[in-house]
């Protein structure tokens, strides 16, 4: 049987695997290249030749305009509808429940294959249509989903800023195929974050999709052995993903003696008071080792003078605090609405009473920096991790920010002394939104921690006046943010460069970042 395969380009690792499974039949899947009317007669065409059609469904392929019109079109020219459910949250929608489906939610299960290939051959043998056809107007005559020219940027920001990055990339190519051009916004850029946003999106499907049939093996003892093992090879693809902490549950007993040889180095560190098995996506450690720091433009009894101040060991979080990060605390019954973590100071307690509710992020998608966070909002949730972690975790000093951006000279950027677009999230980089916090590798500082300049500012400890860890967090005195933003021009994401914020502030373009001390 001709089979059309449609798919949102996010699932494209799975889609690929699903068409090496149906080589038995004559499958073809678009690569959505987006090159405008060549790109759309090569649908049509295909459409066309097809005898099934074979709907993978996620919730980007069901909220997709080209996937919807695929379907539309297939079943309008009396196709065999092939539904397959590959995203196990999926909700199959009334238009499609009166078709049988293969689940293939779970992975490329045999009972699921079998499922799927039954279907095809059934549909083989079967005579006549598989549905009533549909009135429908020459194929020749049918658009692609398009965008007009003066809204192009207007849907591609909505769209980035939730996250649907398929859809984003989807327009920018079509409107770059159809000569769209702008005097002051460069589209490459926009399409580049677009497509980086879209690649991680992919790669976290294609883990999440391998992790939860692991995760299955594990929770049961008969397979926990071969769950173990699953696990291991994982991790040499996917080293920073363990949302459910396998990797605890795996020291907890798989090898049978209690060792824990086999676990990464960056989860063994013993607990004092933790919450068992809680974690953070993307949490990890850097160690920044002791030395100098130059604190500029410090106030001492008036006079603006540069600070030297010796900071010992400590570790940095490698990335500033994302959205997925901050969510834990909002969602946890303990965390957000739990007033002991604003006890710190009476300011604090008094503005929480005020603002029960944590303001929304302004940009959507897990891996992107939390903004919108006042710095009573950043210590409560210091407090609050430290607890389910067993360790303390805090704010950085001003010297503490300094010497993890600078190491042991006095650069202007984490990178050296020139300033560079291409490795931060500044001004000049034209992005105008957030951007993943792993997106600037190039750009991380000597000890290898990413987005020390530009994305968003970040809350330190420091007053004017202090410029030490145990600084009192009591009173309203402004606190110090570093680092510059996305609206930034470069010279204010400097290393030295800071502002001095009431505590009560929160903008989009401020988030904050974390410290483990000793």
């Amino acid at each position: 049987m001709r089979l059309f395969v449609s798919y949102a380009r996010v699932d494209k690792p799975y889609c690929i695997q699903i068409v090496d499974t149906l080589s038995a039949h004559d499958v073809w899947f678009d690569e959505r290249l987006y090159v405008g009317q060549q790109w759309w007669k090569e649908i049509l065409r295909r459409l066309d030749w097809c005898d099934g059609f074979v709907y993978l469904l996620s919730p980007e392929s069901l909220g997709s305009e080209y996937c919807r019109r695929e379907y539309e079109l297939a079943l309008s020219l009396n196709k065999h509808i092939f539904p397959v459910r590959i995203h196990e949250e999926m909700v199959i929608p009334d238009s499609l429940l009166h078709v049988q489906y293969a689940d293939l939610s779970k992975g490329l299960t045999p009972e699921a294959t079998r499922d799927l290939l039954n279907s095809i051959l059934y549909a083989e043998r079967q005579r006549g249509p598989a549905f009533t056809p549909i009135a429908h107007m020459p194929l020749e005559d049918t658009k692609p989903p398009t965008v007009s020219s003066s809204s192009v940027i207007s849907v591609v920001s909505q769209s980035m800023e939730n996250g649907q990055y398929d859809k984003a990339v989807f327009i920018l190519r079509q409107a770059k195929a159809n000569g769209y051009t702008s005097k002051f916004i460069n589209i490459d850029t926009i399409l580049r974050e677009a497509e980086t946003g879209l690649e991680r999106q992919s790669w976290l499907r294609e883990a999440d999709r391998e992790y939860r049939q692991i995760a299955d093996l594990v929770r049961h003892k008969r397979t926990r052995d071969l769950g173990r093992e699953a696990f291991l090879a994982f991790q040499k693809d996917y080293p920073d993903y363990d949302p459910e902490c396998l990797a605890n549950l795996c020291d907890n007993g798989l090898n049978g003696n209690g060792s824990s040889a086999y676990l990464p180095e960056r989860i063994m560190s013993p607990l004092s008071v933790a919450t068992p098995n809680f974690s953070l996506p993307l949490l990890e450690w850097l160690e920044v080792s002791a030395g100098m720091a130059m604190v500029e433009d410090s106030e001492i009894e008036g006079q603006s003078v540069r600070q030297q101040i010796f900071v010992d060991t400590f570790k940095m979080a490698k990335y500033p605090v994302t959205n997925a990060q901050y969510q834990k605390f909002l969602d946890d019954p303990m965390g957000y609405n739990n007033l002991s973590w604003w006890q710190f100071s009476a300011e604090a307690n008094k503005w929480r009473i005020a603002n029960p509710k944590a303001k929304p992020a302004r940009f959507k998608g897990d891996e992107r920096p939390r903004e919108n966070v006042t710095w009573y909002e950043a210590m409560a949730y210091c407090h609050w991790l430290s607890t389910r972690l067993g360790y303390k975790v805090t704010l950085p000093s001003e010297a503490q920010w300094q010497r993890a951006a600078q190491g042991d000279d006095q650069r202007r950027f984490p990178w050296g002394n020139e300033f560079d677009a291409s490795k931060c999230n500044a001004r000049e980089s034209e992005v105008k939104m957030t951007t993943m916090v792993m997106r600037y590798a190039t750009g991380s500082s000597p000890y290898g921690i990413y987005d020390m300049v530009g994305n968003v500012w970040e809350w330190c400890l420091d007053t004017k006046k202090q410029h030490e860890l145990n600084v009192d967090a009591t009173g309203s005195e402004e606190r110090a943010v570093h680092g510059g933003s996305f609206v930034s021009v470069h010279e204010r994401s400097e290393i030295g460069f800071r502002y001095f914020l009431p505590p009560a502030t929160s903008y989009a373009s401020i988030g904050f970042r974390l410290v483990q001390n000793g």
